[in-house]
């Protein structure tokens, strides 16, 4: 069974690095480039897990994060946050917002695929 990655970030070089990343991992991916779009896109293809930056223009991610767990139709999916923003506060935040983990960037590919598998798993 294929699972589904939604990667949402306004920078396209880490949309393009997740996305390989994930490809190689098995994954099928879909991005976003923004928090509507991520909103949107999470709603039509019912991910398996998202990955989403905590810095966007508009909604940022940790509301996005807030929304998608939310809806009941959402709320089950695995919130993981991306960011350069790496100090407690922001880990806190992104906690509070409802993600399930939270990834400092850079990050080590590899780690993001032990964490997704253990996440989609229950591992």
């Amino acid at each position: 069974m294929t699972r589904r990655a939604l990667v949402v970030d306004d920078d396209a070089m880490i949309v393009k690095l997740q996305s390989m990343i994930l490809e190689r991992a098995g994954f099928e991916v879909v991005t976003a480039s923004n928090g509507q779009e991520g909103l949107n896109q999470a709603a039509a293809t019912h991910p398996d897990v998202v990955l989403l930056d905590v810095m966007m223009p508009g909604i940022d991610g940790l509301e996005v994060a807030r929304r998608l767990k939310a809806d009941p139709a959402t709320k089950a999916i695995p919130v993981v946050l991306v960011s350069a923003r790496t100090g407690m506060d922001d880990i806190d935040a992104g906690k509070a917002a409802g993600a399930d983990e939270y990834v400092k960037k850079p990050f080590d590919p590899d780690d993001l695929v032990d964490l997704l598998d253990r996440l989609l798993t229950g591992a």
